[in-house]
């Protein structure tokens, strides 16, 4: 099982939590992973103002995203996220970061729990201490345990 993280505006955080892994655009939805060897973090002007939305994978989900049918920004063969709806997109100055392509967010929807993201998940993927994270970062409701 792995966790892969979203950072989605306060004001929607409820209804992507309800959603589950689907974007609300039709275009990929990107997560990112804090696993070791996963560096790409957001930066501010996407975490301000945001709550951070976690998805537990399932084995099998978690194959399907980081090792089946990817292909890489950087590549010759890329033609833009509408064209590889099939696909999962990363990229060589994101490491962790996986750009799931349209078609794939239903079916890996089954093998994934949505939940907000705990404080101490949110204090690394914000790179602070737990005591540093501001209430600005609470999900609806408070604080997951």
């Amino acid at each position: 099982m792995s966790t892969f993280y979203r950072w989605v505006p306060s004001a929607h955080a409820e209804t992507s939590l309800a959603a589950g892994l689907v974007s609300h655009n039709g275009s990929a939805m990107w997560v990112f992973g804090m696993d070791p060897g996963q560096t790409y973090r957001p930066a501010i002007r996407i975490t301000r103002g945001s709550i951070l939305i976690a998805y537990d994978f399932d084995a099998m989900a978690t194959e399907n995203i980081t090792k089946r049918k990817l292909i890489n920004f950087e590549s010759t063969e890329f033609k833009g996220e509408a064209k590889h709806m099939d696909c999962v997109i990363t990229k060589n100055n994101e490491v962790g970061a996986y750009g799931i392509g349209k078609q794939r967010q239903a079916p890996t929807n089954y093998h994934a729990t949505t939940r907000y993201a705990t404080k101490r998940e949110i204090a690394k993927a914000l790179k602070l201490n737990e005591l540093e994270v501001g209430d600005a970062y609470r999900p609806p409701g408070g604080w997951p345990r």
